[in-house]
């Protein structure tokens, strides 16, 4: 497969890559393509692959019993799983949909872990994303738990203003938890 040119741009800034790693990887990824209002995984399901996003846009979200949860969205140039589901080759508790046509390119489980063993420079890379993404997430965690849904909103608009431009503000509603009404009168203020 012919590999992302911005996933090797991203690889390249952390750290050298080898002609074999490259060979290896470009064999192992294999296109996806999912269509607007697809779920890529869902609840119960084990997620089998990562994908890095070239085109398009998903959001993950869990249920409750009458309620849905908005956890967060993927756009183009990140890397997409299911994080517990694929890390540990178990049932997700997340469901991941599509908003937008998505074209992804997906690395299975069992070639990461090839990867990862036969490829030092691969462990330094996936070292490094686990870090940023950790970090991200831990970011987001911290800012849902803010008092204000005013201050929740604007970490939102300051960090991610692409997602509140393409999102469905009953989804961004939901991932700040807070009703589509109290989101209005946010984005009135503002």
């Amino acid at each position: 497969m012919r590999l992302p040119p911005q996933m090797v741009a991203i690889f390249s800034t952390i750290g050298p890559l080898t002609d074999a790693f490259l060979q290896d990887i470009s064999q192992m990824m294999e296109p996806v393509y999912i269509p607007k209002k697809t779920q890529w995984l869902s609840n119960g399901k084990i997620c089998r692959q990562a994908l890095f996003l070239e085109e398009g846009l998903l959001y993950s979200s869990y249920e409750e019993t009458k309620y849905t949860a908005t956890t967060w969205f993927m756009k183009e140039n990140e890397f997409v799983i299911s994080v517990e589901s694929f890390l540990r080759q178990k049932p997700s508790t997340e469901t991941i949909t599509a908003l937008e046509d998505c074209v992804a390119a997906g690395l299975s489980y069992e070639h990461l872990k090839q990867l990862l063993t036969r490829h030092p420079c691969f462990q330094h890379i996936y070292t490094h994303l686990i870090e940023h993404y950790y970090i991200q997430s831990e970011k987001r965690a911290f800012n849902l738990r803010k008092r204000e849904a005013t201050d929740r909103y604007k970490f939102l608009l300051q960090h991610h203003a692409e997602i509140i431009q393409r999102v469905p503000l009953s989804l961004i509603a939901s991932y700040l938890c807070i009703n589509l009404e109290t989101l209005s009168r946010i984005r009135s203020k503002i």
